[in-house]
Order: C-alpha cells, then structure tokens, then sequence
C-alpha cells in the first residue's frame, strides 16, 4: 500500500484554490477563457435570487475578471453548455452529456416520478400536449403555455404545463435550448445537441466513476464525502470507487493535519501540490464569492478547512439573520476572511453593503485594505454602479479606509 501523503489544513486549502482558479486572473476575459473555466471547475450552478448578478455570473467574475455577461449565455445558446440536475440545476460542457444521458436512463427505469405524481390530475395529456407542441412549434417557455394554476399558489402549485416541462426536463425528453432573461426555453434533445456527434454508450456505473474522479480532480484534495457532494453522488459510492482507484494507483493517500478521515488525491495533481507547496501558483486575488460557489459547496469541509459556519440567510426569518440576506464570503489569498451583505441599487446605479463583516483573527493590514477595496471596485464595475454605501461595518478602521477610498 501506498504511504499517505502528509499535509497540513493550509496545503490544502492552497491546492484547492488553486484547482478552482481562484488564484490568479487569466490573460483574458474573452469567451474562450470563460470556457477554461468552466472546463476547470466543471460546472456552473444556476439560481434565480437577483439581489446582485445571479450566481452564475458571480462564479465566473470571481474567476475571470471583468467579463461581458453575454458571453457566458452565448456559451448555452451556441451549445457549449447544456443543463441538468447535476450538483443543484448546472451548466456543464456539452461534451459531458454522454455520461449525464446514462444517469437519465437510469432515472427513467429506477426512480419515481415525483412532478406529476403529487397533481390529482391525468398528467399524460398534457405532457403529450407539451411534447408534441414544441415538436412542432421550436423552443417554448412555460410562459407560452396558457394553463390555470392549481391551488393557491406558491412552489408546490406550479400549473400543470410547468410541471409537464420540468418532468420532460427531468427525464430527458426536452432540454433547454437557451434563455431570456433568465427565462428558460425547452426544445426537443436533437435539436439542441444537433452539432454534437456524441456517442451514447455510457453505462451508469461510467457516470458514477466519472463523477468522482472529476469530484476529487475538481477539489484537489479531498475525503470520500467531500467528493460525492462535489457533483452529489452516494457516499457509499464515492468510498468504494476511490478505493479502486487507490488500489488502481489513481487516486493517493493524503493525511490531513487535524482531520480524522482520510483523504485522497488524484495523481495527476501530485505535480500541482508540489509546486503549490514550493511556493508557486501563489493566491493573489481578493474576491466575493457567490452563496452557491463550488469552492465551499460542502459546509463540513468548509468548516473542517477553514473553521468556517456558512448559511445563505435568504430562507432565515429576518429578525433571525446574522449577517444578511444575500451573504457572499470574502476570499483573501487562501482565507475566507469575512462575508458581505450586498444589493444593487439599479436606478441609482449604487452598490450597497448592508454588512461588511470579518471574522474573529483577522488582522487589517495594507494588502487585505487594497485587496478589498480593488474587489468592491470591481463589483461596482461589473454591476453598472457608479457610487458605493456602506451601512455597517464591524471594523472602525476598515470602515473608514473604505469610506474615504470609494467615496
């Protein structure tokens, strides 16, 4: 058996930065950068809360800089990236779907139909309806189905058509073609994949070795749970397949200073963790990351890495909030040294904190006050602002600093 190599928290929190392309800026910003980065970190999770820029957005301005937003759409509408359940609902490369094309088989055989198992109603009409007419008709949004809502509204009473595209999603008889205004358009799977030559052959049991191996290429080091939440698989299967791939000399033995479980690394990043560790790749950039960012997707990991407690307050009572609504974690090199509570102010075109907080530890110094003061700059660009608020802050002297610089 292989020795376990032996690192400490901060290795592999560089490593891990690192493999997500969190430590420097590319040369570029153009689409053909977008794409590395996307093909790096593997997919991209999608949500609707619109407080700043959607998620996705935020993933990739952390990652490449000041981008144009029409770009990352284009990269959906011109077929580079499809969606599906992957992590959450995701973005990933096209050249994907063949392993994604076996998990969804498998679905259809294996899993139960819980979209139009809980309406009261013969749901097989309409979903031929549905089919047939974008069959005919080309991308179609649910907007463009006229259908009454059942019940009194809210999530669970979506109106009967909806349910019928997201259960044809779900299973593969439809595919989103592309978006507007976030507005998602369904069409028929050939014709969105119609300039792909996939071969679909892929057992499930591909898909799930697949999805660990990117799991733990995409983490960089990481325990058998850390790498099935990655593009949430199994435990049980992340633990046996890691276990091949170790007795396979694939994926290495790491010893974590402090942690319990083991972990792993793929072999082909062994080279990455030595020059990491030599001191090159060196983490550079400060950075507001999104609640849904792949770095910290898993909150043990989070608080096992960095002893960090992370909880989107969206869905939390206000009066029970700790740090706001919408709170984005602030990277500084390799630390997660605070969390921001940012809302864009469209019509005045300001940018606003309603909390700027750093963590218990974290000393202000030169770098971390220009680093923090480049990223709100860089927020204020990429949103279209032109003026900045800071309601509150739980450092004087860094709420000063900002004042006076971004005034």
């Amino acid at each position: 058996m292989t020795p376990a190599i032996r690192v400490s928290r901060d290795d592999v929190k560089r490593l891990s930065v690192v493999k997500q392309g969190l430590h420097q800026r590319p040369a570029s910003s153009d689409q053909a950068a977008l794409k590395r980065i996307i093909e790096r970190i593997g997919l991209l999770q999608l949500d609707s809360i619109s407080v700043v820029a959607r998620s996705h957005y935020l993933v990739m301005l952390a990652r490449a800089g000041l981008y144009d937003p029409a770009q990352l759409d284009a990269l959906l509408d011109g077929g580079f990236l499809f969606e599906t359940w992957a992590h959450a609902m995701c973005q990933l490369p096209s050249a994907h779907y063949p392993w994604y094309h076996a998990y969804i088989r498998h679905k259809r055989v294996n899993e139960s139909q819980w979209q139009i198992d809980r309406l009261d109603i013969d749901m097989e009409p309409v979903i031929a309806h549905v089919l047939e007419t974008i069959r005919k008709q080309g991308p179609m949004s649910s907007k463009d189905f006229e259908s009454e809502r059942r019940g009194d509204g809210g999530w669970w009473n979506w109106k009967p058509t909806k349910v019928a595209l997201e259960y044809l999603l779900d299973y593969g008889e439809l595919m989103i073609s592309h978006r507007v205004k976030f507005q998602r358009y369904y069409d028929l799977p050939e014709r969105v994949l119609a300039r792909h030559s996939f071969t679909l052959d892929k057992t499930i049991d591909d898909f799930k070795r697949w999805t660990i191996e990117r799991g733990l290429r995409h983490i960089g080091i990481a325990t058998s749970n850390q790498v099935a939440d990655y593009y949430r698989q199994y435990k049980r299967d992340a633990a046996r397949i890691l276990a091949d791939m170790e007795r396979a000399g694939e994926a290495l033995p790491v010893e974590v200073e402090g942690w319990r479980d083991a972990a792993y690394i793929h072999r082909d990043d062994l080279h990455l963790l030595e020059q990491a560790l030599a001191g090159d790749h060196e983490p550079r950039l400060t950075v507001f990351l999104s609640p849904f960012d792949n770095l910290f997707w898993d909150r043990d990991r989070d608080k096992a890495l960095w002893d960090f407690f992370y909880r989107i307050e969206v869905y939390t009572p206000k009066a029970k909030r700790v740090h706001g609504y919408y709170v984005m974690p602030i990277l500084h090199g390799c630390e997660l040294i605070g969390r921001i509570d940012p809302k864009v102010d469209r019509k005045r075109k300001r940018l606003i904190f309603n909390n700027l907080h750093l963590e218990r530890g974290v000393k202000l110094n030169g770098a971390l006050n220009r680093g923090l003061i480049g990223a709100i700059r860089e927020f204020m660009a990429f949103h279209g602002c032109d003026s900045f608020e800071l309601v509150k802050c739980n450092r004087a002297p860094l709420e000063r600093r900002l004042r006076k610089a971004l005034a």
